[in-house]
């Protein structure tokens, strides 16, 4: 009869051993409840994400591009006298005395002699377009190919002019003065030569 309490004992701790572990708490509980809590934070994270991207297509750009290579160059020119060689650049293009502006036939001819010096009958085939004259400024447009020789011809050019025909200069009739173009800005694109940033200045 002593070993029928111990099959019983061994039946009780069978049948136990499973409540015990159906009562316990498992690991994976507990992950899916800690990421229940955060699907709230990362759903509204992907809201704002698509606002953000929703807000940055309504800008529509309609064109954009960029020129490496433009057609044309400008210079910004200043015609100096003795009395103005000294002047800085910028006191020189506004003088405030000046009241009058060099026609644009003396400026023509100027800028003629200076390229036919440098370069003889081929600098004179250089097309210059003149943009706008205002004191002894000159803002000029010229194709981009012959930038560098049209500079190089003003920079050693020295030439002799009435002094009745520049603004600011006193002198009476026939009087001889020695001029030279100084290049005060020059630039790919027109804003790049102005105050303004756009060139709408010049046309102001």
């Amino acid at each position: 009869m002593a070993p029928i309490p111990t099959e019983t004992s061994s039946t009780v701790s069978a049948i136990a051993s499973p409540d015990t572990k159906s009562s316990a708490p498992t690991s994976k509980d507990v992950d899916t409840s800690e990421l229940d809590s955060t699907t709230p934070t990362s759903s509204n994270t992907k809201k704002r994400k698509r606002k953000d991207n929703a807000q940055e297509k309504q800008v529509h750009i309609l064109h954009q591009s960029t020129f490496r290579k433009t057609a044309w160059s400008y210079f910004h020119l200043i015609l100096l006298t003795p009395g103005t060689a000294a002047i800085p650049p910028a006191t020189a293009s506004t003088d405030s005395t000046t009241t009058s502006s060099l026609s644009p036939l003396l400026a023509s001819s100027l800028l003629t002699h200076s390229l036919r010096s440098y370069l003889g009958i081929t600098g004179t085939a250089i097309p210059i377009d003149m943009l706008k004259i205002s004191g002894r400024s000159v803002w000029v447009r010229i194709p981009r190919q012959d930038a560098r020789a049209f500079r190089a011809s003003l920079s050693g050019w020295v030439g002799t002019c009435d002094g009745e025909d520049i603004p600011g200069v006193e002198g009476g009739m026939g009087v001889k003065v020695g001029v030279a173009w100084r290049v005060a800005g020059e630039g790919g694109v027109l804003g790049g030569i102005t105050t303004g940033g756009d060139g709408m200045d010049l046309f102001g």
